[in-house]
Order: C-alpha cells, then structure tokens, then sequence
C-alpha cells in the first residue's frame, strides 16, 4: 500500500508546468496511478490519459469506483483496438497499439490545441511502452512530447516501474523530466 499523503505532498509542491516522473515497484502500480490521476484532474480542467496498461472500459470503471471525475480527461487507449473492443465513447480515441507513436503523438498535439484551461498529459506506463517499441526510438518521442508540452505551459505525470525497462533510455527519460519521485 503506497503512502498517497506522501505522494500528494510531493505533487502538490510541484509547479503545475513541471514534467515528473514517478517511479513505483509493479505492485503499486494501480494504486499509484489512482493516486496520480486523481490528483492531476483535482488541480487541472483537462487532462490527456495515454494508456498503455488498461483497456478504456476498465479505466473509466476504476475512475468511477474512485471518485475520479471523468468528464475531465480525454483517454488515448493503446489496448482495446487492437484487441477489437474498441467501442465509440465520447472521451476516447483508440490508437492501434503502443507503437503507433506517430498517431499518438498527433492525438496528443491535436488535443493540447483543442483543449482550453489547465491541461496535463498522463503517461501510464513508460515500462509497458519500451516493451513495444525500440528503446531510442521510444526515447525520441519522449523527447518531442515533453518538448511540445514545455512550449504549451503543460506539465504532465509519467509512471515507470522500478528497475524495470532499459536503463539507459530511463536515464535519458529522467533527465528530461523536473522532477523523479520514488514511491514504494
């Protein structure tokens, strides 16, 4: 069980236009990501989830199940197409997989311009995307995204596993972030 009045301590003296990277062990995962995403649609007015962990119907149900309000974020589902349950939702766009980083990174930069207020980008799982794609690559977009993000005010969350994944691209990941912050 993860420490949430701790990890909401550490986001809430974070500036809202930082890119942070929270690191957690794959048990904690879920309830790290609850935790975050809650947070996030708490201090913003819009938020873009990509997921690459759980298909679009189990996210808004988890949501739900954790007063997370849904109306304020827009979910790029990187599961559910290729698995043919991509059923039409108002709040969805679904993406053919996890290495479709150009459709993604179209989704994401159509959306930021779209979208009025304050806006996050939620990353569910740096770890799941290397699995899908080369390691620079993935590194690469990594890199464009926090660009367009920085050029356009917008902080945004990203969840890694802990040692998990190629080091190397972590690193390069992590220094391209404001801040790292380790839950267990």
């Amino acid at each position: 069980m993860i420490n949430t009045k701790r990890l909401n301590q550490e986001l809430k003296n974070i500036p809202k236009d930082f890119i942070v990277l929270v690191e957690t062990s794959a048990e904690n995962v879920f309830e790290t990501t609850m935790a975050v995403v809650k947070f996030l649609t708490q201090q913003n007015d819009y938020g873009i989830i990509v997921s690459a962990n759980r298909p679009y119907v189990n996210l808004i149900a988890n949501y739900q199940r954790n007063k997370i309000d849904t109306n304020k974020v827009y979910i790029l589902d990187l599961i559910s197409k290729n698995q043919n349950a991509d059923e039409p939702a108002e709040n969805v766009m679904f993406i053919k997989n996890a290495s479709s980083l150009t459709d993604i990174s179209l989704c994401i930069n159509e959306h930021i311009k779209r979208l009025e207020g304050k806006k996050f980008v939620f990353i569910d799982s740096l770890t799941t995307m290397l699995i899908h794609n080369e390691p620079y690559v993935f590194a690469r977009f990594m890199h464009s995204i926090f660009t367009r993000m920085r050029l356009n005010g917008i902080g945004g969350i990203m969840i890694s596993m802990t040692d998990r994944g190629n080091r190397e691209v972590r690193a390069e990941i992590a220094q391209l972030c404001d801040r790292v912050i380790k839950i267990e």
